[in-house]
């Protein structure tokens, strides 16, 4: 007899352990979601699809940000020299110019030249043959190297420029950079507010589906708060319920985002080689994949932690 309570002792003790009761609620909590598939996979499908929809929202601003780096052109700033500026003093300012750390190159453009391009591009070279004088002026073309390419570092280095006496006037070739800057503003504010929404959603499908099952089980908490069970200890269920909605939910929105991105990609390569590129679409790497499912487990905790510890304070024993 002595032996047989010291072998069973050490085997309740075990059962009894704090690890060991998440793990087996953890079990009862996945079991009870295949005890009733038809209505957990249309809510399993419902949170899919609203997280990949800020998922697929973000792979769309993470591809265009990787082709805006591929295409942007630096920005460049034209100096309009003063009136009747001669040949040898531009090449000199050229020469200058081009000593400088914060330029990259300086291009020459006479007025001949100017009035040549001027002329080809326009379609008014009959009109422009009938002018006594030359009203171009000479121009430099200034390219700021790599780290003076951001829109505060060239209105910079535009005022250090203008200081030159023989430069007139200064434009700078930099609304492409402020189209894109306002591109990239509007796109991630569409995407935070849509994710917010999205989130907001799962949170209100888990909160809403645990509502029902504490609702269903009411008869069994009231027993259980009879016998001494706490609400934390009877809410603990549902909080596994609300982690397995929202990590099976994960996986299906990425597994519904990965499809969509390889749909998507076949006739993105065919668009990239109309332009003589292999640019292929971005899908999720493997620590965006893991924050996916993390931040879905996470609203489903927090949905069952606030509905379902709501109605359970609510329901007492008889």
């Amino acid at each position: 007899m002595v032996k047989s309570s010291t072998k069973t002792r050490p085997q309740r003790l075990k059962g009894d352990g704090y690890f060991s009761q998440h793990i087996k609620q953890a079990k009862l909590a996945y079991r009870d979601l295949l005890s009733r598939p038809i209505g957990n996979i249309l809510t399993l499908a419902i949170i899919a699809m609203s997280l990949a929809l800020p998922a697929s929202l973000y792979l769309v601003g993470k591809n265009l940000t990787v082709v805006a780096a591929a295409w942007q052109a630096p920005s460049q700033i034209s100096l309009y020299l003063v009136e009747n500026t001669n040949e040898t003093k531009a090449t000199t300012l050229q020469s200058s110019l081009k000593q400088w750390p914060e330029i990259e190159g300086v291009v020459y453009i006479s007025p001949q030249q100017g009035l040549e391009e001027f002329s080809e591009h326009s379609g008014f070279d009959r009109a422009l043959s009938l002018l006594d004088t030359n009203p171009l002026p000479a121009v430099l073309i200034v390219t700021p190297n790599s780290e003076w390419q951001e829109r505060s570092k060239v209105k910079e280095l535009n005022s250090r420029l203008i200081m030159e006496p023989l430069i007139d006037e200064i434009r700078i070739d930099d609304d492409w950079l402020a189209r894109l800057q306002a591109l990239k503003h509007v796109a991630i504010t569409v995407g935070v507010v849509l994710a917010v929404l999205m989130f907001v959603a799962v949170f209100l499908i888990v909160g809403n589906t645990l509502r029902f099952n504490v609702l269903e089980h009411k008869e069994e908490i009231q027993v259980m708060k009879l016998i001494g069970a706490t609400d934390r200890f009877i809410l603990r269920p549902y909080l596994y319920i609300g982690f397995w909605f929202g990590l099976f939910g994960g996986i299906a929105a990425w597994i519904l985002t990965a499809i969509m991105t390889l749909l998507v990609n076949s006739a993105v390569a065919e668009l990239a080689l109309l332009y003589e590129s292999r640019f292929r679409l971005i899908g999720l790497t493997w620590d965006e994949s893991l924050i996916l499912l993390m931040v879905a487990s996470c609203l489903g905790v927090l949905a069952a932690q606030l509905s379902a510890m709501r109605h359970l304070k609510e329901i007492e024993p008889i």
